[in-house]
């Protein structure tokens, strides 16, 4: 069975025709030998529930500062509603789906992460049990995972990029595919590099052609592949027919890290 787990984010989690037609698309997985693991966020929703607190949400390098107030917030909406809603609309297109957090069974065990700047109760990955991963997988199930994690007796806001990378390597997927806005990596004329090493992605940094937020995504990608993951696919929403050609490797539309 081929290992695959995918993260989604960006208007894909809150565009519900785009939603919809990624759910109906992943739900065929299982059923044409993939096992299937979906990492969600849920940005948008967070900071929805997080104005009910009357707090304005405050990001420094790409990460959500995380007062426990806003800790339970984040919790509740992305363990809660965002992880339910999904196992839904996967039960309801026939696919047996089952919600879970980082904190279920140690998923992922973190510590504070550091730097110059506190941001509360955001964690850093250090160990990931996948067992409860392969235990659903070999019990027909697909895993649905919230990126809250578990560290020092509670649980902690972890990036859902990092997550979902972290999940791939313990789980030695065969694809990592990363589902946003973004169709890709770009090149000097704006059109999507099909393939891309290491090497060449760092040429493309030095020349200013790969830029802002792309950049520590390109590198934490490769640091990934370095560590045992097979490719990284960086792609855009098509629709259902693309994305099922991209897993199968019968068509390629946006960037494919080696």
């Amino acid at each position: 069975m081929k290992k695959v787990v995918v993260k989604i984010g960006g208007s894909l989690a809150i565009d519900e025709a785009k939603l919809a037609d990624f759910v109906s698309a992943v739900s065929t997985l299982p059923g044409s030998g993939c096992q299937v693991a979906v990492v969600h966020g849920g940005g948008k929703d967070i900071n929805e529930n997080i104005a009910l607190l009357k707090e304005q949400p405050t990001f420094i390098d790409g990460l959500r500062v995380t007062t426990p107030g806003i800790m339970k917030m984040v919790e509740m909406t992305l363990s809660g509603h965002v992880n339910k809603k999904l196992v839904r609309m996967l039960l309801n297109n026939g696919c047996g789906a089952v919600g879970i957090s980082g904190v279920d069974a140690n998923l992922f065990q973190v510590e504070k992460k550091q730097g110059k700047v506190d941001l509360g109760l955001v964690g850093e990955i250090k160990k990931v049990n996948p067992k409860i991963v392969a235990d659903l997988w070999a019990a027909g199930w697909t895993p649905v995972v919230s990126p809250i994690s578990i560290g020092d007796g509670q649980s902690w806001n972890v990036n859902a990029d990092t997550a979902a990378s972290e999940l791939a390597v313990a789980l030695e997927a065969d694809q990592f595919v990363l589902v946003s806005d973004v169709p890709g990596v770009m090149d000097e004329n704006k059109n999507v590099i099909p393939e891309l090493s290491e090497a060449d992605a760092e040429k493309l940094i030095e020349a200013g052609v790969i830029s802002g937020g792309m950049i520590p995504k390109v590198r934490e990608s490769f640091k990934s592949i370095r560590r045992g993951l097979k490719s990284i696919h960086i792609v855009g929403w098509k629709d259902a027919e693309h994305f099922g050609k991209q897993i199968n490797g019968d068509l390629n539309y946006g960037t494919i890290l080696r």
